[in-house]
């Protein structure tokens, strides 16, 4: 009896699926939304750019920034990557908005690797790719109009909400969504335990736009019209014109692709990863910004004012400089260090005009920690 017991029970667990453990071998399908240089790219005016100027914010541009460090965090962890497309400007024949920074559509650029926007034709390749992770990358804008208060981070799958059409959706939804909001930099208007993961059906309410797509799949966003569990996230509010300033800064969109890459590898069980990061912003201590293009939310860390070409220095644990980072003149004060060892560091914060501070820091393997200085103008 007791080798009839164990026998059953050998084959039910043999028989049982393994939890996934780690990337290595995983497909991962990372999809950057938009594409070019048009205005179906989400193009914005920014304090220091007109819209339309390539210079300014595109949607098409941030969303890349941040795909092109979950990929290369991805394949690091010896994930197999495909992206639908690997650079900025690419559009479809015929597409009446194109300029000359455009390119037209291929499947191969040279190198094998596909350049696509149409949204159809990636939905046929996931499908027919089946990876295990697929995940399209945004950002958002209120219907109300540029400029108001409202920033969220939001995730979307095919279906309803609560009922996933590409089953395991939902839960990857849920298991990436923290690690994605774990961001103290920006000013988030919805806290996290009131996270938004939702169908697009739900979300978008109705009835979906037109017929199934040639796959036989329905739904409002036809970048999830296949049968591989999916969302799409909008990351945060490019409306909300603090948020923006920031996202001009591609290596603040570089520390979100990190964040999702956390999400995924935290889905995968994979192992944590050996280095840590900093990331900040510096601002003034005492001068409120008031310029035209940045309406704030009041009584939060974006009502002072970014310092504009500060340089942060960082030290090492015996108190040499290893590093710097000069901050950019695009009103969001943002600095960051990646790939650092474990371990004790100093920054030191310069800026003409304003006093000198240091603070020491620690960094921790797989985190990012997190620093918002304000300086005090120097007395004239």
């Amino acid at each position: 009896m007791k080798k009839t017991f164990l026998a059953i029970f050998a084959l039910l667990v043999t028989s049982m699926p393994l939890a996934a453990q780690g990337l290595k071998g995983k497909v991962i399908y990372v999809n950057p939304g938009h594409g070019g240089w048009t205005v179906n790219d989400r193009p914005h005016s920014t304090i220091n750019y007109e819209a339309m100027d390539t210079m300014s914010f595109f949607e098409s541009k941030t969303c890349l920034w941040k795909a092109l460090e979950l990929r290369n965090r991805l394949e690091a962890a010896g994930a197999r990557v495909i992206m639908s497309r690997t650079t900025n400007g690419w559009v479809a024949t015929g597409d009446k908005n194109a300029t000359a920074n455009d390119r037209f559509e291929t499947y191969d650029d040279g190198t094998g690797q596909q350049q696509l926007i149409d949204l159809f034709k990636i939905a046929s390749q996931v499908d027919s790719i089946n990876p295990d992770y697929f995940i399209a990358l945004h950002s958002n804008a209120t219907g109300g109009g540029d400029g108001k208060k409202v920033n969220y981070l939001l995730y979307m799958y095919r279906g309803e909400t609560g009922n996933d059409y590409a089953k395991g959706s939902i839960d990857r939804a849920q298991v990436a969504f923290p690690f994605v909001y774990d961001n103290p930099l920006t000013v988030w208007t919805v806290k996290e335990t009131d996270r938004y993961v939702a169908g697009d059906l739900t979300w978008m309410g109705g009835t979906p736009p037109g017929k199934p797509n040639a796959l036989g799949y329905t739904g409002w966003l036809a970048v999830l019209k296949h049968r591989v569990p999916s969302f799409l996230v909008e990351g945060s509010f490019h409306s909300y014109q603090p948020e923006r300033q920031r996202l001009m800064n591609r290596d603040y969109c570089r520390m979100e692709g990190i964040r999702h890459f956390r999400g995924i590898n935290a889905w995968f069980k994979g192992d944590p990863e050996k280095h840590g990061y900093i990331a900040g912003t510096i601002k003034s201590a005492t001068e409120v910004i008031d310029l035209p293009g940045y309406n704030y939310k009041e009584d939060t860390d974006d009502q002072w004012r970014p310092i504009n070409s500060a340089v942060v220095y960082l030290l090492n644990d015996k108190g040499v400089r290893i590093r710097h980072y000069l901050v950019d003149n695009e009103y969001n004060g943002f600095f960051g260090f990646f790939y650092l060892k474990p371990g004790k560091y100093t920054l030191v914060y310069s800026a003409p005009g304003y006093e000198k501070r240091s603070e020491q820091v620690v960094v921790q393997q797989d985190r990012t920690t997190y620093c918002k200085p304000r300086l005090h103008r120097i007395s004239q």
